[in-house]
């Protein structure tokens, strides 16, 4: 993990992953914060109704990735 990274987190939009077997799934979450810094720990903030959720849950793992601010609208459109 990069701690000049986990030291700067604040609100932004971050796209959040996970994986079930196989199966990958990710989501745009706008709540990632900072837990601890020994061991370096971030939680994230993703609703039960969600995919992303089950896949968290079963896995036990996640990503989060930092969107820029010049990040194109259509990635943040939601997908139905």
């Amino acid at each position: 993990m990069n701690l000049k990274a986990l030291y700067k987190l604040g609100y932004g939009l971050y796209v959040v992953c996970s994986r079930k077997g196989d199966r990958l799934n990710g989501q745009i979450a706008n709540t990632v914060f900072q837990i601890a810094s020994e061991p370096p720990t971030i939680a994230v903030s993703i609703n039960k109704n969600n995919l992303t959720h089950d896949f968290i849950k079963e896995s036990k793992v996640f990503t989060a990735s930092v969107l820029s601010q010049d990040t194109p609208r259509v990635m943040l459109r939601r997908k139905r």
